[in-house]
């Protein structure tokens, strides 16, 4: 993997963890602008994801991208929104982490 296409990826990966905060904050669809948001941030996200996919096949960009979207999201949950994770919660990162490890070693 290049480090153009893990930027591409990581950068879909923030913009999709930004997507899920905007969504919390539309308050259940009732702030429009902050859905809009959303909406428009997981369009970019999904761009950065087509953009990887050229150097990556897309079973492997997608994966990487909702893995790191997942656990970002699961520990920022915890600042932002006081989640706690339970020690099986925290195990399953874990494994999403190890697994998104040997993904990331696809040539």
């Amino acid at each position: 993997m290049t480090l153009t296409t893990a930027l591409l990826i990581l950068g879909a990966a923030l913009l999709d963890v930004l997507a899920n905060l905007l969504l919390k904050r539309s308050d259940g669809l009732t702030r429009p602008t902050y859905f809009v948001g959303a909406v428009l941030t997981v369009l970019l996200a999904f761009s950065l994801i087509g953009l990887a996919a050229r150097d990556l096949p897309v079973a492997v960009a997608y994966a990487l991208w909702g893995g790191l979207g997942i656990v970002t999201t699961a520990l920022l949950s915890g600042r932002i929104d006081g989640a706690r994770l339970t020690p099986t919660g925290w195990a399953g990162l874990a494994l999403i982490l190890g697994s998104l490890a040997v993904l990331s070693l696809t040539p």
